[in-house]
């Protein structure tokens, strides 16, 4: 953090903590400051997230903001905090240690035996801000089989683009034990945020996530709260992506899943012949693949003309009319891009955000020949950006600008994604504004099958845990041909995300 950014100006996307206290049937949620202490209510103290309960300390934990994260802290209590089932602090070593704090996390305050949890045991779930008051929608699960959770039907349903039809479902087997299984949704169950695939058996205060909504297992009810806002959502479901070279078949790329909610900021990462570029224009319904890829529950490929104005591709070469003003680039972008009904009021109105938004307004009137490099490039994101597109697609933005204005162009497109847009982005130089993305998509070329496959998905810390390095370029490293410089390690990394899924490895 620079001495004139504050805490404040970088958080975007604010977390928070939920408190669950089993004994109280109390839940309450905390906005997440710089600095936020946990401790016990007493007398001789303030903590900010204030717990009622015997097992915790007076000063039992610490949430601080740095570098861009949030992390937590045992801070040598008595009985420790166990993060995703992992102990941390009382005689752990690991208790000396920052924890980076991710959402879906889990912090649970008990004594030794998670078994047998004790009867003042609290749970703390990381989630992202609601900002409501939250409400406890228990279900008693003594007359109950079995609890089908989905988006429009189902025992409990939750109106959220990011639930799948049928997405879990809770089930009691033959012992009386509840078990939760996934029913190939397409954002997975977490269970104490390690995702779960296979039917999974439940123990008392087990966190199960799903989206955004967080239920917690007291062995007779199944208590759940979470937020029914609906978020856009980019899924995308590539089976394979091929092509015909004398008359034989080639497979590019194959099975990449994953999804990217509105807000965010993916960074699109792959070793040599991953399939970058094939991947994008897949996406784009520029080349279709086999499967779907849905906005917004649309799907690209069956209704390309209603969505193509929603998408805004930005190439890594400029395609600008160089005589033409500033001023007349955006017009005419705005006329051909913008709905027809569009007044002119309207069309000035959006050509003058864009131009303020990316720097350019001192420029409204310049000729583009005379612009700078990376006043170029901002023009060609401004003419995308025109439209006002929900995706946004740049192939190597940054390409041919020096540190400062490539730095100062990547804030400029996390700004765009902060106005709830999906951004994703090619980049030649990733580790320099590594801070900036939400997520990185790795694609990795088969040693084997010659084919690009989905390495990784998730947060750049996570991909640093996942791949065992401390930079991106040491991520390409590694999945690159040994012939290319690299370690020759794709196949291992492919078979390793399939395995164990995509947030798992976290807590090895």
């Amino acid at each position: 953090m620079s001495k004139t950014e504050s805490w404040a100006d970088i958080v975007t996307d604010q977390l928070a903590i939920v408190l669950f206290v089993p004994s109280k049937q109390q839940i309450k949620e905390f906005a997440l400051k710089e600095d936020n202490l946990i401790g016990r209510v007493s007398s001789n103290g303030n903590p900010d997230i204030p717990i009622d309960s015997p097992v915790v300390s007076r000063k039992h934990g610490h949430i601080y903001w740095q570098d861009g994260y949030y992390f937590y802290e045992d801070l040598s209590s008595t009985n420790g905090t166990y993060i995703n089932g992992t102990l941390y602090g009382r005689e752990s070593e690991k208790g000396k240690y920052k924890n980076l704090l991710k959402i879906g996390d889990v912090l649970r305050i008990d004594h030794c035996d998670l078994d047998n949890p004790h009867p003042d045991a609290v749970i703390l779930v990381a989630v992202h801000l609601c900002g409501n008051e939250l409400v406890d929608r228990g279900v008693a699960l003594e007359k109950c089989s079995s609890l089908m959770i989905g988006r429009n039907g189902g025992d409990i349903r939750l109106d959220n683009s990011a639930i799948s039809e049928q997405h879990a479902v809770f089930t009691k087997n033959e012992g009386n034990q509840w078990l939760v299984s996934d029913c190939d949704s397409t954002n997975g169950v977490f269970i104490n945020n390690i995702k779960i695939d296979s039917p999974t058996l439940l123990k008392p205060l087990d966190v199960i996530r799903i989206a955004d909504y967080v239920f917690i297992y007291t062995a007779d009810q199944l208590h759940y709260f979470g937020s029914e806002k609906s978020v856009r959502q980019l899924v995308i479901k590539i089976e394979e992506r091929s092509v015909r070279k004398l008359l034989k078949k080639q497979i590019l790329l194959k099975d990449i899943n994953l999804s990217i909610s509105e807000g965010e900021m993916v960074m699109i990462l792959g070793g040599s012949g991953a399939g970058k570029t094939t991947f994008v224009n897949a996406v784009l319904g520029y080349e279709k693949a086999k499967g779907s890829i849905e906005h917004d529950n649309i799907d690209i490929y069956k209704e390309y003309g209603k969505i193509r104005s929603n998408m805004g591709f930005v190439p890594q070469q400029d395609l600008l009319r160089l005589e033409d003003t500033v001023y007349a680039t955006l017009s005419n972008a705005a006329e051909m891009k913008m709905d027809s009904k569009t007044t002119k009021q309207e069309r000035e109105q959006r050509i003058d955000h864009v131009l303020n938004s990316l720097g350019l307004a001192r420029e409204r009137g310049s000729i583009v020949r005379k612009l700078s490099g990376g006043q170029r490039k901002r023009l060609s994101i401004a003419v995308e950006l025109v439209s006002d597109p929900g995706l946004f697609f740049l192939d190597e933005p940054d390409s041919g600008l020096d540190g400062i204005m490539a730095k100062s162009l990547m804030e400029q497109l996390r700004a765009i994604a902060d106005e709830g847009k999906i951004v994703m982005v090619i980049t030649h130089a990733p580790d320099r504004v590594s801070h900036l993305f939400d997520k990185v998509i790795v694609l990795a070329k088969g040693e084997k099958d010659n084919i690009g496959h989905l390495a990784f998905f998730g947060s750049v810390p996570e991909a640093f845990a996942f791949f065992g390095t401390t930079s991106l370029e040491g991520v390409i490293k590694k999945i690159n041909r040994v012939d290319e410089g690299g370690d020759g390690l794709s196949d291992y990394y492919i078979n390793k995300y399939v395995e164990f899924g995509k947030r798992k490895y976290i807590n090895e």
